[in-house]
């Protein structure tokens, strides 16, 4: 009976040792440093946690043991997600598959940046990775019809801010995002807008924000600039902004104006049309649409670049002259 008692104990001992040996390697296992470096890693289809987890350690019949032992442990780290992560250097298994179960991908970014063309933001999407540019080959007006946006162009028509995205998102998606988001901010900021404006639709709203885009990019001036125009619309002038010129002339235009440029008949040079061009010349962002809806009470009627960055606003055509003779002629 002793001797019975005694060779369970022994191998009750040996059991202990040995579960408690397997448990400190197990603990070393899990808790050793795996990332080497600091990196993106991307899950395809088909990957399991044991694949995954064989990228950052050899193969051994040992560790095998050990990761089958930590996903009875967690299950939760076989339901691997597909996607683009982020990983640090110095995680160990836990904290990696932890990471991965949480499902929460690399975040990729895209910044439109307000006064772009449409035509811009085509080129830069084209030189952007982790997109899946699904509008490469679309037509403008095939662009419209998947966005669902009812107008003649895009120009206008997309809200330019940063987009975050995870790796091979659909550009239409962020468009569409982008679309929405300006339909929104639209809406109620032309229900608010000011009282008695020149302006008979949302859309005008939007041409003429996309002018103010254009002509300043000082916050401290957008609605002097505004009530330029707003001034004018009312007194039936001619708008005469350079902006709209060089967007009718598209790719013709080389960088400079010429007297000629000002006299040709487009559907956008201001020069020679009464009122606002038929649509926007530029994605607009939200401040300049606050400013065409909400325009400073001026009685100016020209503004002429002042050299500084910002420009000098003229309430009659001999004061305009003589700041034109100060801030050109002399440069």
């Amino acid at each position: 009976m002793k001797k019975t008692i005694s060779l369970v104990s022994f191998i009750l001992t040996l059991f202990l040792l040995a579960s408690a040996a397997f448990y400190s390697r197990y603990q070393n296992f899990i808790s050793t440093p795996r990332i080497a470096e600091s990196e993106n890693i991307s899950i395809s289809t088909g990957s399991t946690a044991s694949s995954i987890a064989y990228q950052f350690m050899p193969y051994s019949f040992e560790n095998k043991i050990y990761l089958r032992f930590m996903l009875k442990q967690y299950p939760q780290f076989t339901a691997v997600k597909q996607g683009t992560f982020a990983v640090q250097s110095g995680w160990d298994f836990l904290t990696l598959f932890t990471h991965l179960a949480e499902g929460v991908e690399f975040q990729n970014k895209i910044t439109f940046i307000e006064g772009s063309t449409f035509k811009e933001w085509q080129l830069q999407i084209a030189q952007t990775a982790g997109l899946d540019n699904d509008i490469a080959e679309l037509s403008e007006q095939e662009i419209l019809k998947l966005l669902k946006i009812d107008a003649p162009k895009l120009e206008g028509m997309l809200l330019p801010e940063t987009f975050f995205y995870p790796s091979q998102s659909k550009v239409s998606d962020i468009l569409r995002t982008s679309s929405q988001e300006l339909k929104e901010y639209l809406a109620k900021a032309w229900s608010s807008r000011a009282k008695n404006l020149p302006l008979k639709t949302p859309y005008e709203a939007l041409i003429l924000a996309s002018i103010i885009e254009k002509e300043t990019s000082l916050e401290t001036e957008r609605t002097t600039v505004a009530s330029v125009f707003i001034n004018r619309l009312n007194k039936r002038m001619k708008l005469q902004t350079d902006p709209t010129v060089i967007y009718g002339l598209g790719d013709r235009y080389k960088g400079d104006i010429k007297r000629k440029h000002l006299r040709e008949r487009t559907a956008y040079n201001t020069y020679v049309i009464r009122g606002l061009p038929p649509t926007p010349i530029a994605m607009v962002g939200k401040n300049a649409i606050d400013a065409a809806l909400h325009p400073a009470t001026t009685k100016y009627l020209y503004f002429v670049a002042s050299g500084d960055g910002g420009h000098y606003f003229s309430k009659n055509l001999n004061e305009h002259n003589r700041a034109v003779r100060k801030y050109i002629l002399k440069r």
